[in-house]
């Protein structure tokens, strides 16, 4: 079996990224139709033909092997955090669980939400990192480029995420600014 993967290694690596990437699409539309939950900016900004769009990503491997190994790491971790979601989100509703995290942004700190995520974040490039640690070559080892995949999924869940918080505590914020009842007259200190 290893020896016909590694025989059509560029065709294999092809069907496991379009395996992901329609992972990723699909388990982001059980999780977020209408994409108020996507914390991806450029696929929450231009839509599901965007989203659709990423397929093309397949056919990196035939631009270059090494490139496609973190994107196919990364893809298929996306995949997997996406999944773990559809259940609650289904369960509750997307409206709902939107409003559920408004909830708990209202009765926390952006400053707890961004530490939680970055050190899960840390933890994940860090697992990344000691794979590029023990296979050190990226010329000769695969190990270094599905290492730096691992470590690409954190950066990309690091970002994506520290912008979503920023905007869903902002909200909040401007949503209380708003319920403030003014106590001073216009112009006075």
């Amino acid at each position: 079996m290893s020896a016909f993967f590694f025989d059509h290694l560029k065709l294999a690596l092809c069907i496991l990224l379009l395996i992901s990437r329609l992972g990723d699409i699909l388990s982001t539309w059980l999780v977020t139709p209408s994409l108020a939950l996507e914390a991806n900016p450029i696929v929450k900004k231009l839509g599901w033909p965007f989203a659709w769009f990423t397929l093309v990503v397949c056919f990196a491997p035939y631009v270059s092997i090494q490139a496609s190994l973190p994107l196919l790491v990364a893809s298929l971790l996306v995949s997997a955090s996406n999944s773990a979601k559809i259940w609650m989100v289904r369960a509750m509703g997307e409206a709902q669980f939107g409003r559920l995290l408004f909830r708990l942004a209202s009765t926390s700190r952006l400053s707890h939400a961004l530490l939680a995520t970055w050190t899960s974040c840390f933890f994940m490039m860090l697992t990344g990192a000691v794979f590029c640690l023990f296979y050190p070559d990226p010329a000769a080892d695969a190990g270094f480029w599905l290492g730096g995949g691992v470590v690409l999924y954190g950066v990309v869940l690091g970002g994506y995420s520290t912008r979503a918080f920023i905007r869903l505590f902002a909200q909040v914020k401007r949503l209380r600014a708003q319920a403030q009842p003014v106590t001073t007259a216009p112009g006075e200190p």
